[in-house]
């Protein structure tokens, strides 16, 4: 079946860049906003991935819906190669080849919508060469492909089935050849589908140590920004006109996330002593005095710990407010007493509910941080 939009690329007799081609090309048409369960089960599975392509030392750029669920360039300034991803969920039940390849009617009655396996193709059409893998992402397995070789090619399945999808594929896209079938590979993620942040979080834990070389890194900071950015990145539907917007609204890059590190470890390498942060936290009563230090070394310890996404988004925001403080005229004391009202409200936002001397401890440890 002859494409239009081949010609328009193809046109000129050369291929334009992959840079061109991926703000040029109109993106499939979106069936509605993605449900929030999915985006951070879609967010956390890229997060899971940029972690592994970051400990590589080639450059990279992960970009978000944008053309699929996740994009990987081979780069963040002259990609010439791209991976394409869509992320699937299931409660239950493996993947077959009928849903696959099923082709449901639109609203309308009119026509039917693209089969998944038609949408991830698309890519290769629009794309030709420089679509190197077209990659199926789910948290349940495929009933034709053994779920010990994943990750893995669709041809590497039970050769019937395969065959049968390969068919499936022919009648509804003729362009798509045979061969095409090694593009596509099937990830089993092992996220769990309710709460993956919970089981991402040790991993960043794990990726922390290896990076920085540092036993139990407190890992707040690292875990609430590139979530974040993630989930930023996937909401951003404003337009994108050129490559430079892409990498801005769109992608994580090595250089971005080699930035989060960086600030992981100096605030590592800064944090608070309670020895120093004592000596100037006067005009307090002793036994008040005394509960803000247990409270400190309870806090401490939990920013160390896998508490919550929760916790670590207070934390994170604590030490944003903490850090605008300008007060020159105030004690310490004054003021977190000043303070402690807003403290209060913050950490109930995230469903914290805890005393002063926890409260002012927290205040402390990031306004010192």
């Amino acid at each position: 079946m002859h494409d239009p939009r081949r010609k328009r690329i193809w046109s000129r007799g050369q291929v334009l860049s992959l840079m061109d081609d991926l703000v040029a090309i109109p993106q499939r048409e979106k069936g509605g906003s993605i449900a929030l369960e999915r985006l951070d089960y879609q967010a956390s599975w890229a997060v899971s991935l940029v972690l592994m392509l970051h400990e590589k030392l080639d450059d990279y750029a992960v970009a978000f819906e944008f053309h699929d669920d996740i994009v990987v360039l081979n780069g963040s300034t002259q990609p010439t190669k791209a991976r394409f991803y869509q992320v699937k969920t299931r409660t239950s039940g493996n993947w077959t080849v009928k849903r696959l390849t099923q082709r449901y009617k639109k609203r309308d009655g009119s026509d039917k919508i693209p089969s998944i396996m038609a949408k991830m193709y698309d890519n290769k059409t629009k794309f030709g060469n420089a679509a190197e893998v077209l990659g199926f992402v789910s948290n349940q397995p495929c009933e034709f492909i053994e779920y010990t070789k994943c990750p893995c090619t669709f041809d590497e399945g039970e050769v019937v089935k395969t065959d049968a999808l390969k068919k499936a594929l022919a009648t509804e896209v003729p362009t798509f050849a045979a061969g095409d079938i090694k593009l596509f590979e099937y990830y089993l993620s092992d996220l769990p589908l309710s709460r993956p942040g919970t089981m991402l979080r040790g991993l960043i834990l794990q990726f922390l140590e290896r990076e920085l070389g540092i036993p139990d890194c407190p890992s707040s900071t690292f875990v609430v920004v590139i979530l974040e950015h993630a989930r930023e990145r996937s909401k951003h539907m404003g337009s994108v006109t050129s490559f430079q917007d892409l990498m801005r609204a769109k992608a994580l890059t090595r250089a971005q996330v080699q930035e989060m590190l960086d600030e992981t470890k100096r605030r590592h390498q800064s944090r608070p002593k309670w020895s120093t942060v004592s000596n100037d936290l006067t005009e307090i009563s002793p036994v008040r005095k005394r509960d803000i230090r247990r409270a400190w070394a309870r806090y401490e310890l939990e920013k160390l710990s896998m508490v919550s996404i929760a916790f670590e988004q207070f934390c994170t925001n604590l030490y944003e407010h903490a850090s605008g403080i300008d007060d020159g005229d105030q004690t310490l004391a004054g003021i977190v007493e000043s303070n402690l009202g807003r403290v209060r409200a913050l950490a109930q936002q995230f469903g914290i509910y805890q005393d002063d001397a926890y409260l002012s401890a927290a205040f402390l440890y990031e306004f010192s941080s």
